[in-house]
């Protein structure tokens, strides 16, 4: 557990961590600018990437109905931190590898 960037850098740096992917609400607000969020995170030099249908963002009237905030926050984090994932590549690439489920013998 890390309860600032400085500290979550180190555990990265300890793990051969060099790339997070963040999830949650704010892309605009607190992932962004939270201890330890993109904006903190890349002055470490950590890639700092999210997943499109697994974040959400402060909007207003005027943004909630299209969603606008989060997909200009979305442009920001490809532009300046990362990569903007669908959900469906990254399932799609953590299940590639993974070997096939044992189910109950039949009997």
């Amino acid at each position: 557990m890390a309860e600032n960037g400085r500290q979550l850098a180190a555990l990265c740096r300890a793990n051969g961590i060099n790339h997070l992917i963040y999830m949650g609400f704010a892309i605009n607000w607190c992932l962004l600018m939270s201890p330890g969020g993109m904006l903190d995170m890349r002055r470490y030099g950590v890639i700092c990437s999210a997943i499109r249908q697994a974040v959400t963002a402060v909007e207003n009237r005027e943004t909630a109905a299209t969603e606008a905030a989060k997909e200009l926050a979305l442009w920001r984090v490809a532009l300046a931190f990362g990569f903007v994932f669908e959900l469906q590549d990254v399932m799609e690439m953590l299940n590639r590898d993974r070997p096939p489920a044992k189910g109950p013998s039949a009997g």
